[in-house]
């Protein structure tokens, strides 16, 4: 035995004709080296998974082509009906009344670079919208026996809301995802400009903004298919509360503003071109289970052809968000949603209504109260009295200048969302930082009997 073990040292001892080194620093070397291969080989691999992963996930400057758009001969069957199935709720207002049905399915859809974002072309029609957040899948296209069967048929008890454009449902997804269904009243505009903006509008993705996942153009309807926001809106938390005590204390207050200007933002500046959401106020901003915003219903008028965005009567609803200048023209466009973001913020500060109506049917506006109580210097006057406590003096008249900016006569003067953001931020206020005292018994007796807002 020892014989054969020395024999072995002596052979590991002997050198090797590369540069002279023993056989056994020669064997060490190559064990090293195979290990640090196969370890280059793993982080090789999950580099490129991970690099995979990310570009399935997010556009970057592509475009989608939508070309030679066929109708099926026959687009149910009993797998697709099952995939949504209906379900009760909680119940959420997207403001939507009755419609147009049938199922166009984009047939020849690639993606390739471009320059400036998304631009979704249909016989020379474009519609651009920006890169940065972009959704790589284009809207499901879903047939009427599947919505039907989300809805049960359209039944009462999956009744949501309606309002200007249509009604909404509620429903489920096979995969128990809740959605919304807007089942719209008109059919204005051709069915392919149709398509084309709905495919471009579900490429959007924002925190603050409800997703667009698919529609329906079957028959005589169009109709579209959101996620389902479950915590109702702002203003029926506002406004429709029981509670004595709003659960909307301040710091969420101040965030909701915060999350409608991002959304707004992302709307007006980030997308090529702007998209102004036209019909912005309370009951179109719904509240998740945390408490963060989305905006619903935004530049759904493109749905229905360019005339609509001439209609002569405002819409339902938007009575005291309405900027001067678009009184008589009705032609709405981002500085009227700026205009619009002031009276919200004004309205979720106060947790009074944009327009009140006296016992003589008076109209009482909500923006001419607050300027006076400004002008008078009564800033503990505009909070809302279901607040538990008084926000610091800084920061309400940080928020009420803000609103006020935004609801300047003059368009021109009005700032842009993203300025607004800026503007939210305390350090671009230099205000006092005094605290309001607590509100006396007599402030609802104080808030003005000459000019108060009723609740």
């Amino acid at each position: 035995m020892s014989p054969s073990i020395s024999s072995v040292d002596h052979k590991l001892s002997m050198p090797t004709s590369i540069f002279g080194i023993k056989l056994w620093v020669a064997i060490i070397i190559c064990i090293a080296l195979v290990i640090c291969f196969a370890v280059c080989i793993t982080l090789c691999f999950i580099f490129i998974f991970r690099s995979w992963r990310r570009k399935h996930c997010v556009f970057k400057k592509s475009i989608i082509t939508s070309k030679n758009l066929r109708v099926p001969q026959n687009t149910s069957s009993p797998m697709m009906n099952k995939r949504l199935l209906s379900r009760n709720g909680w119940d959420v207002e997207m403001s939507f009344s009755t419609p147009e049905k049938h199922v166009i399915y984009p047939t020849d859809q690639f993606c390739s670079s471009g320059a400036s974002g998304i631009v979704m072309t249909i016989n020379g029609d474009k519609t651009e919208y920006p890169s940065k957040t972009m959704d790589i899948r284009p809207g499901k296209e879903y047939t009427l026996n599947e919505i039907e069967a989300a809805t049960n048929g359209f039944a009462d008890e999956n009744f949501i809301g309606s309002g200007d454009y249509g009604i909404v449902y509620r429903g489920v997804l096979f995969d128990h995802t809740r959605v919304a269904i807007k089942k719209l009243i008109v059919n204005r505009g051709s069915l392919k400009d149709f398509v084309t903006e709905v495919e471009a509008m579900c490429c959007l993705r924002h925190k603050n903004l409800v997703k667009l996942l698919g529609y329906c153009t079957e028959g005589m309807f169009r109709m579209l298919v959101y996620e389902y926001v479950d915590n109702s809106n702002i203003n029926q938390w506002l406004h429709e509360s029981i509670s004595k005590l709003s659960p909307l204390t301040w710091k969420i207050r101040m965030s909701v503003i915060e999350g409608i200007a991002k959304g707004l933002a992302y709307l007006h500046e980030d997308s090529e071109p702007g998209i102004p959401h036209q019909h912005l106020k309370s009951s179109n901003i719904l509240l998740d289970k945390q408490w963060n915003p989305k905006i619903s219903d935004f530049g759904i008028s493109k749905f229905f052809g360019h005339e609509w965005n001439h209609a002569v009567s405002p819409p339902m609803g938007m009575s005291g968000y309405i900027a001067p200048e678009c009184v008589n023209a009705c032609i709405l466009d981002v500085k009227s949603d700026v205009y619009s973001f002031g009276i919200l913020v004004m309205e979720i500060v106060s947790g009074k209504t944009s327009v009140q109506y006296t016992v003589t049917e008076i109209e009482e506006y909500l923006i001419d109260w607050i300027k006076l109580m400004v002008s008078e210097q009564k800033f503990d006057q505009v909070v809302d009295t279901n607040l538990s406590e008084m926000p610091p003096l800084k920061d309400l008249k940080r928020i009420l200048l803000l609103a006020l900016r935004c609801v300047d006569p003059d368009a021109n003067n009005r700032p842009k969302m993203g300025d607004v953001i800026l503007m939210l931020e305390p350090r671009d206020l230099l205000l006092t930082d005094e605290l309001v005292p607590k509100r006396a018994s007599s402030r609802r007796k104080s808030f003005g009997e000459d000019h108060q807002i009723p609740t």
